[in-house]
């Protein structure tokens, strides 16, 4: 109940922004980030969701300043930037929609046992749950 009601709220406050700055984007990722309910900080699942808000092939020191953000660099030398680790896809879902109020180029991506896998691979997985 405590996370559909933070999803509402969230979502409402998100919602009514039209055109931001690149400073007042920032604020309110950071505004998101540091609500995330401590459930969706780090999950306790093998398979989980993750909303992917960033990738740069240089450090971006505004990302790098947000609560609860997970920063990789992986092999092709690009820094990604994610928040939120949902156990399922309709959670990821709901949290990606007030994301793409501030940051519209978010999008989920799953991983399972520690390893990013395609979206399709994680939706079969994930079958029974959902």
């Amino acid at each position: 109940m405590k996370n559909i009601i933070f999803f509402l709220i969230t979502g409402f406050i998100f919602i009514s922004t039209t055109e931001l700055s690149a400073q007042e984007e920032e604020n309110y990722i950071k505004v998101i980030a540091s609500s995330l309910p401590d459930n969706y900080i780090k999950s306790n699942t093998s398979l989980f969701f993750s909303i992917q808000i960033g990738a740069y092939r240089n450090e971006n020191k505004a990302l790098e300043s947000v609560d609860n953000i997970v920063i990789t660099k992986e092999e092709d030398n690009i820094t990604r930037y994610r928040l939120g680790e949902f156990p399922t896809y309709k959670e990821a879902i709901e949290f990606k929609r007030i994301l793409l109020n501030v940051c519209t180029d978010a999008f989920i991506v799953p991983f399972n046992k520690g390893k990013r896998i395609h979206i399709r691979e994680a939706l079969k997985i994930s079958a029974p749950i959902l």
